[in-house]
């Protein structure tokens, strides 16, 4: 019966292969992550089902978007690594505390509702975040205005537009624009 059930959540695994390497496509095209919910309990154990292909595609498919927003936000290399790092071991706890969730066999409903309320944090703390990084970028957009006309470009040796200034500041320099 184990071989069974497993070789029944194998075919999510095939389908979210396929889904993985799409979602990153998607994510470039529409700049921002995209997030998969699933229903709470529905009492059809072929809903259920699908609804383990829904979990799968969905959890295993923004752990990749989620670096590449860290990547593409944080400068210099030093603090990059750090960032990519610290969300891969928190991707990974994520996995590892959501292994010992899936009791009370067969709904499922306090890891169902962990998923999706985590699920739900995660797309309201993108938001938050796309929100914050538009208001960085127009804040910044105007310190570069007004850096330009009192300063000029500055682009020489100490000028806050030099290459030095910018691998120092990093994401921190006015040129700096995040991405969403």
């Amino acid at each position: 019966m184990a071989t069974f059930c497993a070789l029944l959540a194998a075919a999510g695994y095939a389908i979210f292969l396929g889904v993985l390497l799409v979602c990153p496509v998607i994510d470039t095209i529409t700049l921002g992550p995209t997030y998969c919910f699933t229903p709470l309990a529905s009492g059809s154990k072929d809903s259920d089902y699908g609804a383990l292909f829904l979990q799968i595609i969905g959890v295993y498919s923004v752990a990749p978007c989620l670096v590449t927003w860290h990547a593409n936000n944080v400068q210099p290399h030093y603090r990059r690594a750090t960032a990519v790092g610290f969300g891969v071991a928190m991707i990974n706890v994520g996995g590892i505390v959501s292994t010992w969730l899936f009791t009370g066999a067969p709904r499922f409903h306090k890891a169902t509702s962990t998923n999706l309320a985590f699920s739900l944090g995660m797309a309201v703390a993108s938001a938050g975040l796309i929100f914050y990084f538009r208001a960085r970028n127009a804040e910044k957009r105007r310190q570069v205005e007004r850096l330009s006309q009192t300063g000029g470009q500055s682009t020489g040796d100490g000028g806050w537009d030099s290459p030095e200034e910018r691998r120092w500041l990093g994401d921190r320099h006015p040129r700096f624009e995040y991405t969403m």
